[in-house]
């Protein structure tokens, strides 16, 4: 990955500035391709730094290129306090992601801590070749985990039991650390957007949501599919809402495209879903942005700031939820193109019905 383009990028915001400090893990990682839990960057006029402790001396000297390489024994104020001594007023751009403990210790070494306003973070929504082949990889060993374990949902399951196959396949397949804790919902718990996975047993008629992701080499994936088990009662309204929820997915991707409002291609899914009379079933985001964090910039919903760009990955997750019946998502992820889009998750979204 070019890491020493995006510094440069960054570069154009230190007009008025002394230094641009960079504590959010996450860019660090962006910016210098550090994967360490300790390191900062301190990027200034006369130079940049990336800046961090003995631990890491040599898995510094490894990853980190195109910058000086600081091993410093001070905390971070006193080390900063030093190389930005000469200036007058030591205004530095910090992450709106910095703790108050953190800002409150830079104003009372005399810096002037001034907002960056999610830069970074803008930066990250629109993913470069290196990045879409490594959020493909996830996706893929998310898909490969889910086929292996899918004949282990049926009735008697446990919803935690098919989540731990589902995270052990993902791992097996080369993936680190789950992106977020694997939701499988059932019955009633279907009803809950971020139900989790407990102990509750898998029965007859239950609708069940699974809802996982993976991770290559610290890119995430991140899908939805919900199932119908055979035998229970209401499954024609089950299956009613399942036929709302998919046609809501599929129009809302069909949307998606560059210049299109994110409010817009929200509006397209809500629309359908309240129109069919389940509006007040649908109260989260249509979707959001996936790269290094699992939920990042660009955000699909009711209140979505922008338009669609070539080069954002995003998700597309209607749902419906009604307490006592059950709740039905599907959600894919897809990659804006010039023209259109690219859908990255190739698991089916027909409704079936396991026995």
């Amino acid at each position: 990955m070019d890491h020493h383009a995006r510094v440069l990028r960054l570069r154009r915001k230190l007009k008025g500035l002394d230094a641009i400090l960079v504590t959010d893990p996450k860019n660090v990682r962006y910016l210098t391709g550090f994967t360490g839990s300790a390191g900062y960057v301190l990027i200034r006029p006369e130079g940049d730094l990336f800046i961090t402790d003995f631990r890491y001396r040599e898995q510094s000297s490894l990853e980190v290129t195109g910058m000086e390489v600081l091993i410093e024994a001070r905390g971070m104020v006193d080390a900063l306090g030093a190389l930005l001594e000469g200036k007058k007023k030591k205004k530095i751009g910090i992450e709106p992601s910095m703790t108050f403990a953190q800002y409150s210790e830079l104003k009372e070494a005399g810096l002037s801590p001034v907002s960056m306003d999610d830069a970074i973070e803008r930066m990250r929504m629109l993913k470069d070749k290196d990045e879409l082949l490594r959020i493909k990889e996830a996706v893929r060993r998310a898909e490969d985990a889910f086929g292996h374990i899918k004949p282990h949902i049926r009735v008697g399951r446990t919803e935690r039991s098919i989540a731990l196959r589902l995270e052990r396949r993902m791992k097996e397949l080369g993936s680190g650390e789950t992106p977020f804790p694997i939701i499988v919902a059932s019955g009633a718990n279907s009803s809950k957007p971020h139900a989790g996975a407990g102990e509750k047993k898998l029965k007859k008629g239950d609708l069940v949501t699974i809802d996982w992701g993976a991770e290559a080499d610290g890119y995430s994936s991140d899908m939805t599919r919900t199932f119908l088990l055979a035998g229970g009662k209401d499954m024609a309204k089950k299956k009613k809402i399942y036929a709302t929820v998919k046609r809501a997915n599929r129009a809302a991707l069909k949307a998606l495209k560059p210049g299109t409002g994110l409010k817009a291609i929200d509006a397209v899914a809500r629309g359908l879903i309240r129109d069919k009379g389940y509006g007040e079933y649908f109260g989260h985001g249509l979707g959001h942005g996936v790269g290094l964090d699992v939920h990042e910039e660009p955000r699909l919903s009711p209140k979505g700031k922008g338009r669609a760009r070539e080069g954002m990955v995003v998700t597309i997750e209607p749902g419906i939820y009604i307490p006592g019946v059950g709740g039905v998502r599907i959600e894919d992820m897809a990659f804006v193109t010039g023209k259109g889009k690219s859908v990255l998750t190739k698991l089916p979204v027909e409704l079936e019905i396991l026995g």
